[in-house]
């Protein structure tokens, strides 16, 4: 039998109150003959699963069903664990502690902690992630619990700075930056805020929930059309270079190296150039080039400027 159907039939009956055997069949595209064969095995190694009857019926575990340890690998455990070390300087209410305590009884003692796991993944900046930055997390996970409207000075990227009503819904982590989601009074939609540039906040009084709330669209990416593009730069690029496009496209050329890569044209695509530096020059395509040579321009008559 397929250990891994009969694993997926009990997490299914666990996040299900009752799952019927046809629903079961096509999830795992078997009959429901043979998931019947399943169950019955289940049950006879002691899974008490029970069944009821009628059109609407189906099969279903007691609520004081308790998953045993056998049904986490040791890499799953420690998968587990990587991710909630991930988040313990950011969230220290206490809830990351409890919740590896029950992992650790949920093993039964068979898990040790490792003085040097093999992942470590860490949400902390470098310089540390107390003071004003953890401050706003606490305060914005808290009015986000409780649904309380924020009062914040926030400044945008031009440096402008305005003052906002916002109903924070999700606190948002991406490329090692915080942001805070939420319904904007003064733009009527929803929006996000990069928390580094919230200069204060202030809690206010209940919001009510509204429909049409979606992080994850607000946090794609928009890349632009795919272009094709060629750059030559020296040695001292090259690290920054393999970072974004990969070694495996990268080539020597003399004393220097090319890059031939597909990427997307997005508005950040000048920007992500120019922060290489002078050892840098896009060779196609001319579009490109033009953009760069104009953006560095401008630049270069700010400081000409009397």
């Amino acid at each position: 039998m397929n250990v891994s159907i009969i694993y997926g039939i009990i997490i299914m009956l666990m996040n299900k109150k009752l799952v019927r055997r046809e629903e079961i069949a096509s999830h795992y595209e078997v009959s429901p003959r043979t998931i019947q064969r399943y169950v019955d095995e289940l049950i006879a190694g002691g899974v008490p699963i029970e069944s009821a009857p009628g059109r609407r019926g189906g099969y279903y575990l007691p609520d004081n069903y308790k998953v045993p340890f056998v049904l986490f690998k040791p890499e799953e455990l420690s998968r587990l664990t990587t991710c909630i070390d991930a988040l313990s300087s950011t969230f220290n209410d206490g809830v990351n502690r409890d919740v590896k305590d029950k992992l650790v009884a949920l093993s039964e003692g068979k898990t040790v902690p490792l003085a040097q796991p093999p992942v470590v993944v860490d949400s902390d900046a470098w310089n540390g992630s107390s003071g004003a930055m953890q401050s706003k997390i606490d305060v914005i996970g808290m009015a986000i619990e409780n649904k309380l409207t924020l009062s914040i000075k926030y400044i945008d990227k031009m440096g402008k700075f305005s003052d906002r009503l916002l109903d924070p819904y999700t606190l948002a982590f991406k490329a090692g930056v915080w942001y805070v989601y939420g319904w904007c009074h003064t733009r009527k939609e929803f929006r996000l805020f990069r928390l580094a540039r919230i200069k204060s906040l202030e809690i206010g009084g209940e919001y009510v929930s509204r429909s049409g709330a979606d992080v994850r669209s607000a946090l794609a990416v928009n890349l632009g059309e795919n272009i094709s593009i060629q750059l030559r730069f020296s040695e001292e690029c090259l690290p920054s270079v393999e970072e974004w496009l990969g070694a495996s496209a990268v080539k020597p050329d003399g004393e220097k190296y090319v890059v031939k890569a597909i990427v997307g044209d997005g508005k950040d695509l000048v920007k992500k150039i120019l922060s290489l530096g002078s050892g840098v020059e896009v060779l196609s395509p001319e579009s490109l080039k033009n953009q760069v040579k104009a953006e560095a321009t401008k630049i270069l008559d700010k400081y000409s400027e009397k």
